[in-house]
């Protein structure tokens, strides 16, 4: 048995499937400044809090298992500062 697609039905799915990219890229979009604006304001700050809470779990389940708590330690501190950082920097640049 063949594993390829007949030509006409090949054909057939190219030729429906151009008109709906078109109309994604016509009709559809999305502002660089809207999205800038979200990440700064929501994402980041988000991410900011969400870090050292997972590192404070992963931390914790470490030194459960005999590991080191350092690492986790230091990931708190370098997510914390460039979530908050980036979200500093955007507020300073006019993008938030």
């Amino acid at each position: 048995m063949r594993s390829r697609l007949p030509l006409p039905f090949a054909a057939l799915l190219v030729l429906t499937a151009r008109p709906a990219l078109a109309l994604v890229n016509v009709a559809g979009g999305v502002d660089p400044t809207t999205g800038l604006t979200t990440l700064g304001s929501w994402i980041l700050s988000l991410a900011g809090i969400a870090i050292p809470i997972i590192c404070a779990f992963k931390g914790t389940h470490a030194v459960a298992e005999g590991r080191h708590l350092a690492p986790y330690i230091g990931s708190a501190i370098g997510g914390m500062a460039l979530a908050f950082g980036g979200a500093y920097i955007m507020t300073h640049y006019g993008v938030t």
